[in-house]
């Protein structure tokens, strides 16, 4: 997955990567790390770049540009920092987006998307003072380090007015007269440059109508696409190394540390893709809200390559180290582009303070025309429940198939994934909300595919009403997320049926459900999942004891259930004998399909943002890493469901939401918490409840599979890692 997810993108995003690899290949760009700082010419490929249309994607098409978006150079810059593009192209399409943006004169604008000029940035003003005069501008001063500046004919920089009043302006001024040197830089490949000016004058019709906010924030999103690739290229490095790499008699992806590391890797690089691409469709956006999603999207992806890069270089060890491998050529680019834009905090805290003066970023989801009429079908149904409680709107929607669209008739509408969303934005516009089904949303597709007529008949639209509690009696002591070992006995009983013997724990609601769906060892021999088989149990029959369990905060809503010789009937098998791993794995072809429009700060951080302005810095920066967090999740999830509105894959998108939610959710209960100080301390009040939340977030992690094995999921079914070997048998 990149940063873009239409085909159009995934095509774009094939043709740069092709293009660079038979361009400019790892051994072209290698030749560069012993060069002597020099000021190098335009590249060689640089005619090559402008005929395939790509230094100006970004461009209106009269301006010698493919007409295209900021989303779409994004993409470009993702491949050229996966491939290390040496040279001047980031700056020089960062320096045509403001030309464009600042009303420079056309033919300049015009000259770089055609190839015949190369631009470059500087990020601030360092000593550089513009005078006022009747033509336009006196230029004296050295600006702060420009990325590629000794290979640029046109450089855009910031200058303080001779007055303090006069505030800073940005100008376009040609090279020639400029003072340039080419430094001795931390990435050779793409040297930054010392730039002065001494006396030099710069005409007023070269002056840029864009201010420091918006330089920053469009530098911060392009550097951040270009990151995304360098975080790419490690992660692929690194997980290629660890499948075959062989330490110990095994491969190193085998040993949970390096497959943990490699999980966490994509997660990041997923977190950073999806908010540079909601930054580049937000450049347009009003400056607080624009700035507030560049910010958080620049701190994740600046981090992102540098973490991975980092990582890749431990996961390669000893080789990983040495001159002649290229990881630290993409750590040099990594760090070097950091230290130009700043750390990741310095770009959390401007988010932060942007989210404490009200900015916020609405995550939209727009379906196409064929949404229309399922609307108004929709309508008809969902005004006859307006101002039902959610309980009773389930009871009412389900025999209509609106209460879980996504089923097969005649549960639900056989729905694909627009007409689902379709129905739930028209629920939203009506203020209608539907009661959940809890552990009954797993239950329901089990049934459905394996249950029997009579088993669909009895069970479905009982629980679809709500009329029926469910819970899950998976989990043992000696067997959490580890269902293969599961011990509960169940033996065939004398005149038919089942007598199920054994324990179970961890059970939510099992205190009140009227059923359970429970997967029991059928087959002692059998290996591991293939003598389980799913059974749908009664909770009130005899030899059932369910023992609430209290916990941490003092509730009580796990249990542990016993079944002492409980005897089921035959017909409570679903699935067949032996087959209770396939019936518990199920999930239906036409899967659900969630993604209403949403703000992405929940309640929790909202409460957290609005206490930001009394905070010290070092909390402040804490506040903005959650919420980068919180917009990542809402953003993988827009783009999940842009990808099964389309027909396309989703991608890793659920995978990564488990992984980073949980965590997220703990990391703001627990600065609520701090933040009380010592009324956090007391049970009473605003204490009371933060205390409970902090503590009820520590099962977040465990329940529904711990985060330590959902990583060794993320690393072998999406990064391809060797599985975990079997367990020796004891002697």
């Amino acid at each position: 997955m990149g940063i873009g997810i239409t085909q159009d993108h995934r095509d774009l995003a094939e043709a740069a990567r092709g293009w660079a690899a038979r361009t400019v290949p790892p051994d072209e760009v290698r030749k560069l790390l012993d060069a002597a700082p020099a000021r190098p010419g335009r590249p060689a490929y640089w005619d090559g770049l402008a005929a395939q249309g790509l230094l100006g994607p970004h461009l209106p098409e009269a301006d010698g540009g493919g007409g295209g978006t900021l989303l779409d150079l994004a993409v470009v810059l993702e491949e050229f920092g996966r491939a290390a593009l040496p040279g001047p192209y980031l700056p020089t399409v960062l320096a045509a987006a403001l030309l464009h943006r600042g009303g420079a004169p056309r033919d300049l604008v015009r000259a770089l998307a055609t190839g015949e000029r190369v631009a470059a940035v500087a990020l601030g003003a360092g000593s550089l003072t513009a005078a006022a005069n009747a033509d336009g501008y006196v230029l004296d001063g050295t600006a702060p380090p420009v990325l590629a500046g000794a290979g640029a004919d046109l450089l855009v920089l910031a200058a303080e007015g001779e007055e303090s009043s006069a505030g800073q302006v940005w100008l376009a001024v040609d090279a020639a007269p400029l003072t340039v040197r080419a430094q001795d830089s931390a990435d050779p490949t793409r040297p930054v440059a010392e730039v002065r000016a001494d006396g030099v004058p710069v005409p007023g019709g070269r002056r840029l109508a864009v201010d420091g906010a918006l330089v920053r924030d469009l530098a911060g999103v392009l550097t951040a696409a270009e990151c995304c690739g360098t975080a790419a290229w490690a992660l692929h490095t690194a997980a290629e190394h660890a499948a075959v790499r062989e330490q110990f008699g095994r491969p190193i992806g085998q040993f949970q540390g390096v497959k943990h590391l490699c999980a966490d890797m994509l997660v990041r690089c997923e977190q950073a893709r999806a908010l540079v691409w909601d930054a580049a469709r937000a450049a347009d956006e009003a400056p607080a809200v624009r700035g507030l999603v560049a910010a958080l999207a620049t701190a994740t992806a600046l981090d992102a390559a540098v973490g991975c890069a980092e990582d890749c270089i431990q996961i390669l060890g000893g080789i990983g180290f040495t001159w002649e491998h290229d990881a630290h050529l993409h750590l040099r680019r990594a760090v070097t582009a950091r230290q130009l834009l700043g750390g990741g905090d310095t770009h959390r805290l401007r988010a932060a303070r942007h989210a404490a003066d009200g900015a916020r970023r609405a995550l939209r989801l727009e379906l196409p025309a064929a949404a229309d009429a399922f609307r108004e079908q929709a309508r008809g149904v969902i005004d006859g429940v307006r101002g039902l409680d959610p309980a009773a709107v389930r009871r009412a929607l389900a025999p209509t198939g609106h209460a879980a669209p996504h089923l097969p008739e005649p549960y639900g509408l056989g729905a694909g994934p627009v007409q689902q969303l379709a129905i739930q934005q028209e629920l939203a516009a009506a203020g209608v909300r539907i009661s959940d089904l809890g552990i009954a949303t797993w239950v329901v597709p089990s049934l459905l595919a394996h249950g029997t007529a009579t088993q669909q008949r009895r069970y479905l639209l009982p629980t679809l009403r709500g009329d029926l509690l469910w819970c899950q009696l998976f989990s043992e002591p000696e067997a959490g997320s580890d269902l293969a070992s599961l011990r509960t006995r169940a033996t065939p009983a004398e005149g038919g049926g089942w007598r199920i013997n054994g324990q179970k724990v961890w059970t939510s609601a099992a205190q009140w459900a009227d059923h359970g769906i429970l997967l029991a060892r059928t087959d002692p021999d059998a290996p591991k999942h293939r003598g389980l088989t799913f059974f749908v149990v009664d909770m009130k029959a005899p030899g059932i004891d369910v023992r609430p369990l209290k916990e941490i905060t003092g509730d009580a809503l796990f249990n542990e259930v016993y079944f002492d010789d409980v005897l089921l009937p035959a017909d409570a098998v679903v699935g067949g004998t032996g087959n209770g791993w396939r019936v518990a794995r199920t999930t239906l072809d036409n899967e659900r399909v969630h993604m209403a429009d949403q703000l992405t700060f929940d309640t929790g951080l909202e409460s957290l943002l609005d206490r930001t302005a009394q905070q010290d810095g070092a909390v402040r920066a804490r506040i903005g890493a959650l919420a980068a967090e919180a917009h990542a999740l809402g953003c993988i999830g827009l783009r999940t469901t842009l990808q099964q509105v389309s027909g396309l894959e989703p991608g890793p998108g659920a995978s990564i939401r488990k992984l980073v939610q949980t965590a997220h959710q703990q990391k703001v209960a627990e600065l609520a918490l701090e933040l009380l100080g010592p009324a956090g301390a007391v049970r009473e009040g605003a204490g009371e409840r933060a205390l409970h939340g902090f503590l009820m977030s520590r099962c977040l992690t465990i329940a529904g599979g711990t985060t330590q094995v959902q990583r060794n999921v993320v690393a072998e079914r999406l990064l391809g890692l060797p599985r975990d070997p079997e367990p020796r048998p004891l002697i």
